[in-house]
């Protein structure tokens, strides 16, 4: 049996309030399915999507963008969802940070995302 290591997740109120948005709308209503079956990768560690960059210096995480299907239209994956999350390996946490339908939103930017990246860090600091 293999040894898997298991990731804890977590999500930011910006994915929360986006994502609870976008799920009481008629026409998302497979994408609670859709993220639940993602947290399921995402605790085993199978992190999908793109990989992308928003600082030129080194960080202790990673952070992806993965496009989702919306599966009750047959627009795909090019006018689908866009969830973005990041992994932080040295702790073994996933953070779902913001989600937001391609149609509404066409992109977020890095300067939104570093900020989202920011505040969970800031209060996720142990208090002295």
């Amino acid at each position: 049996m293999e040894n898997v290591e298991v990731y804890e997740v977590q999500y930011l109120n910006d994915f929360d309030k986006s994502f609870e948005r976008l799920s009481k709308k008629k026409k998302f209503k497979i994408l609670p399915k859709q993220i639940n079956e993602l947290i399921n990768d995402l605790e085993q560690g199978k992190f999908e999507g793109d990989k992308i960059t928003h600082t030129d210096e080194p960080t202790p995480y990673d952070v992806y963008k993965i496009r989702l299907p919306n599966l009750d239209t047959s627009v795909g994956k090019s006018n689908g969802y866009r969830v973005i999350y990041m992994v932080v390996t040295e702790s073994k946490i996933v953070v779902f940070l913001t989600i937001y339908y391609k149609k509404e939103q066409p992109t977020v930017s890095d300067v939104y995302i570093k900020g989202l990246i920011d505040g969970y860090f800031l209060n996720s600091l142990p208090e002295e």
